[in-house]
Order: C-alpha cells, then structure tokens, then sequence
C-alpha cells in the first residue's frame, strides 16, 4: 500500500491556486463595473460647503439685507471675507481640474421670512 499524501496536497494547492486567480480576475472585473467620479463628488460638496458658509455668513451679518431680501456675492468675496477655505490670495480650487477657480461662481443669498438660504449660481 502506498502513501499518496504528496499527490492530495498538490491538488489541494493547484486547487487553491485556480480560485485566487479566478477571484482577482472576477474582483478586477467587477471594480470598473463600479466606476466613482470622485472629483465630481468633492467639487458637489464643496458646492454644499459655501452655501453653508454663506448661510452662516450671513445669519451674522443681517445688515447684508438692509436694502433687498436678496444679495448676490462672488465666492471669491466670500473667501476673501474667511467664510470659505481658500489659499492665502483668496483662490478656491475647483476639485474637478486643478488649473481652473471656483471664485467667479455667484452665490444668491435669500433673506425670506427671517430665513437665510444661499444657492451657488452656475
């Protein structure tokens, strides 16, 4: 009677050897199903962040409304201003392309029975 242990184990190996291949090839194949623009969400909730600011802002600074219920500032005052996060000359990178500013984009910030929203304009 042999002893065939050796030739079990090589089996078990090759085994093991085919599935880790077979489930990186399924899992690569399954990653790009699921394809995320990152660069979109950031840019979406940095959009977010400066009406938030400017709500903020301007719940601080009811004079704004002293002659309209509706003003309209740059995001570029608003950096300037400290509101929103920027580098030291008021520049607020768009996260979608590194060469382009979001400081000329409008931000409408409504006073509307005591209650202050912003929406950036695109």
């Amino acid at each position: 009677m042999k002893n065939n242990r050796g030739a079990g184990q090589i089996g078990l190996i090759a085994l093991l050897a085919v599935f880790t291949v077979g489930y990186f090839v399924i899992a690569n194949m399954f990653s790009y199903a699921f394809e995320v623009d990152f660069e979109e969400d950031l840019y979406n909730l940095k959009i977010a962040a400066i009406e938030k600011n400017a709500t903020i802002y301007a719940e601080g600074h009811e004079e704004l409304f002293a002659e309209s219920s509706d003003i309209y500032m740059t995001v570029e005052e608003l950096a300037l201003a400290g509101v929103i996060i920027s580098n030291s000359e008021g520049v607020v990178k768009d996260p979608r392309n590194s060469e382009d500013t979001l400081n000329d984009l409008r931000v409408k910030i409504t006073n509307k029975d005591n209650e202050i929203t912003a929406e950036v304009l695109a």
